[in-house]
């Protein structure tokens, strides 16, 4: 008898574990973010953040163009656990000679390498994650990068998921921008 309650006992809290567990699961998404380089100017960079919803894992400034970050990917990408990777989707303007469309170039590699890598439009998300949310993030201070490119990636990925009502990270961010208020 006291083992049949023993057991009873174990069951529950082992299933209580298990919810938890799935839980933290559901709750907890990794995020690749990636703002690409030129291909042309070599001072660029290639901006990489890895967040765990707006925890910051871990991020990388990569040297410019398709063969650095290709580089980079074999290296290090490769060995990263994510759920979803996201590429800023860079918009070719035409009658702009000064325009760097290379940029292409790095979002089409990025593509070819990343699995199920998803490409977005990076337009109003400074609107909708101002600066004011990086800073209480902790996703505003970097190693320089030539535009800020890891700020950005960082950006970018904040905004993919406000954009795509992910609800465990948008209430985050509420909770985290609350604390800094404090």
């Amino acid at each position: 008898m006291r083992s049949t309650r023993l057991s009873a006992s174990f069951l529950h809290l082992l299933v209580i574990f298990v919810i938890i567990v799935i839980s933290e699961e559901i709750l907890m998404t990794r995020i690749l973010s990636i703002d690409p380089s030129s291909n042309r100017i070599s001072t660029s960079t290639t901006g990489v953040v890895l967040l765990d919803n707006t925890r910051l894992i871990n991020y990388w400034v990569v040297p410019y163009g398709v063969d650095n970050f290709n580089d980079w990917w074999q290296t290090v990408g490769v060995t990263l656990d994510y759920d979803i990777a996201i590429v800023e989707k860079f918009i070719v303007r035409q009658g702009n000679s000064a325009r760097d469309n290379s940029v292409v170039q790095t979002v089409e590699a990025v593509k070819k390498l990343v699995p199920n890598v998803v490409e977005q439009a990076n337009m109003g998300y400074g609107t909708d994650v101002p600066d004011s949310v990086l800073r209480a993030c902790g996703l505003w201070k970097f190693d320089k990068s030539h535009h800020q490119d890891v700020r950005a990636a960082a950006r970018l990925a904040l905004f993919y998921a406000m954009r795509n009502d992910m609800q465990d990270i948008v209430n985050e961010i509420g909770d985290r921008v609350y604390e800094d208020l404090k």
